[in-house]
C-alpha cells in the first residue's frame, strides 16, 4: 500500500494514478518511494499512455508550439532545451508522447524530446558521402511494437534524374545509425510521413523515363522488418494527398484538383488491397486543405487573404474542424500563435507521456 493511504487496496490506487495527468505524476514522484519506483514499471508507462491516448491534443508548429487541448483551449510550450536562439528548428514526428525535432541550420541535426518528462536526448550526427551526391528529403518517426523501439528513418534520393534510394535508419534502443539501399529508383519523397502499427507511410513521386512524367506512389516501411513496399491505391484523381491514421488504420486525405470535393480513404487490411471511401468533405472557397485526423475530426489548415483599406494583403490562418460522423465545423483563429505560412506541414495529434527516452532531464519545459 501506498504510504498515507492505508485503506485503499494497491489495485485502486494503481487504477486512480493512471488515470491523472502526466504533470501530476511527475509531482506525485516526490509522495513516496513506492510511486517513484511504480511510475518508471514498463506496464505503469503503458497502462497510462493506453490511457491519455484516448484524449489527444493537437500540436502546432508556428513561430513557436502550441497545444490545442480536448477543451479547445490553445496553450503555449516551452522551446525544446539544447535550441539557442541561434537555431530554427522544426518538429519531424510525433510517438507516444515523444517529439523528433529537427535543426534546421544543421539538418540532419535532431532531438528526442519528452516535454512532459522533461528529458531531451540528442541524436548523434549521420553522414552521407558527398559523393553519393545524395541529399535529405524527408524524416520520420515512429514506434515499432515488436521491437520495443523507436526510429527515425532519414531518405535520400540523388538530383534529377533519380538513382537508387538511399535510407539511414536510427534506433533509439542501440543509438546508432546504419545506412542502406533497398533497390528502389526513380521515385523522390514528396510528403512528411506518418507510422500507423509498426509501419512508416510516404507519398512520392514515381518518374516513368518512357513518358518523362511522375505518378501519385505510397511507399511503406516495415520499422521491425526494415522492409520498403509499395502500396496499391485507388484511382484518387487527386493533386495531393495527406496521411492521418483514422480508427488505428492508415488514412488518406485527398485533395482533387480543380474539384470541390475531397475525399477520405481508409486502409482497411494494411495492405493496399482493401481501401474503403469513409467520408466526402467540400473544400471550402479558401485556401484550404485536409491536413490530419484529430478525435475523429478532419483538420483543415485555412489560410484567408484579404486586402485592407490600405490596399495591403493580410494573411488570417484558422484552423476548421469537420466532424466526419456528425459534419459539424468549428473554426478557430490562431492568428497569435504567429505567421508562419507553413502550418499545413507542421500539425500532429500529441499525447502527455511518461515514456522514457534514456536522455538528460532539464528544466522549464511544461505547457505554460
Amino acid at each position: 500500500m501506498a504510504e498515507g493511504i492505508p485503506f485503499l487496496p494497491e489495485e485502486i490506487i494503481r487504477d486512480i494514478l493512471i488515470r491523472l495527468p502526466t504533470k501530476s505524476l511527475i509531482r506525485f514522484r516526490c509522495v513516496c518511494k513506492r510511486w517513484r519506483n511504480l511510475f518508471k514499471t514498463p506496464s505503469f508507462v503503458q497502462e497510462h499512455l493506453n490511457h491519455t491516448s484516448q484524449n489527444p491534443s493537437l500540436l502546432l508548429q508556428r513561430n513557436d508550439l502550441w497545444l490545442l487541448d480536448r477543451e479547445m483551449r490553445l496553450k503555449k510550450v516551452d522551446n525544446a532545451p539544447l535550441i539557442d536562439s541561434s537555431n530554427t528548428f522544426r518538429v519531424v514526428g510525433s510517438s507516444n508522447g515523444l517529439l523528433l525535432v529537427g535543426i534546421c541550420n544543421r539538418f540532419p541535426c535532431f532531438l528526442v524530446w519528452n516535454p512532459a518528462t522533461r528529458e531531451v536526448r540528442p541524436v548523434s550526427s549521420i553522414t552521407v558521402q558527398s559523393e553519393d551526391s545524395h541529399r535529405p528529403r524527408s524524416a520520420g518517426f515512429g514506434f515499432s511494437p515488436i521491437l520495443n523501439d523507436y526510429k527515425i528513418v532519414v531518405p535520400y534520393d540523388s538530383s534529377y534524374p533519380f538513382d537508387v534510394l538511399v535510407v539511414v535508419v536510427y534506433s533509439l534502443r542501440s543509438g546508432s545509425w546504419k545506412k542502406a539501399e533497398y533497390g528502389i529508383k526513380n521515385v523522390s519523397f514528396s510528403s512528411e510521413s506518418i507510422t500507423v502499427n509498426g509501419s512508416m507511410f510516404w507519398s512520392g513521386l514515381a518518374w516513368k523515363q518512357d513518358t518523362d512524367t511522375y505518378d501519385v506512389v505510397v511507399l511503406s516501411f516495415d520499422l521491425a522488418n526494415e522492409v520498403f513496399t509499395f502500396i496499391p491505391t485507388p484511382d484518387w484523381n487527386t493533386s495531393s494527398i495527406s496521411f492521418a491514421a483514422y480508427e488505428n488504420k492508415l488514412a488518406v486525405l485527398s485533395s482533387p484538383a480543380l474539384q470541390d470535393v475531397g475525399e477520405l480513404w481508409v486502409m482497411e487490411d494494411g495492405t493496399g488491397l482493401s481501401w474503403a471511401k469513409k467520408y466526402s468533405y467540400y473544400l471550402l472557397p479558401r485556401l484550404v486543405r485536409p491536413v490530419t485526423i484529430w478525435r475523429n475530426q478532419m483538420v483543415c489548415a485555412d489560410i484567408v487573404i484579404r486586402e485592407d483599406e490600405h490596399q495591403e494583403w493580410n494573411h488570417e490562418q484558422k484552423i476548421s474542424l469537420i466532424n466526419i460522423t456528425t459534419n459539424e465545423s468549428k473554426t478557430f483563429d490562431i492568428s497569435k500563435c504567429g505567421n508562419d505560412l507553413n502550418l499545413r506541414e507542421f500539425i500532429f495529434n500529441y499525447t502527455e507521456s511518461l515514456v522514457p527516452i534514456g536522455g538528460k532531464k532539464l528544466c522549464a519545459l511544461f505547457v505554460k
